[in-house]
């Protein structure tokens, strides 16, 4: 699967009429940007392990190409202060965007 920056999947051309969400969720003066439930759900499971093993893989030069997109973010995000407010911030989002029914 061909995948652009961030290790978002590559998406072929979409007609323009039909709607397409984007949600936003701002915390610890860090505003994320998401294309899906499913991304704020996986960004969620991230920031609640207090812990990540590497994600340095051998061999690979150009991190924009194996890098996922939530291991790019700033490295202060995941100080325990702020890691908690984002993790209570997406759970917050999953709740009145899943609400909502716009998923």
């Amino acid at each position: 699967m061909t995948t652009g920056p961030g290790g978002i999947p590559a998406e072929p051309p979409r007609d323009r009429l039909i709607a397409k969400w984007v949600y936003f969720v701002e915390v610890a003066s860090f505003t994320f940007q998401f294309h899906s439930l499913e991304q704020i759900q996986i960004c969620l499971r991230f920031f609640r392990e207090k812990l990540h093993p590497t994600s340095r893989r051998p061999d690979v030069r150009l991190e924009h190409y194996w890098q996922r997109w939530f291991e790019k973010l700033p490295q202060w995000l995941f100080e325990e202060p702020k890691r908690v407010k984002v993790v209570a911030a997406l759970e917050r989002a999953m709740n009145d965007f899943g609400e909502r029914g716009v998923a």
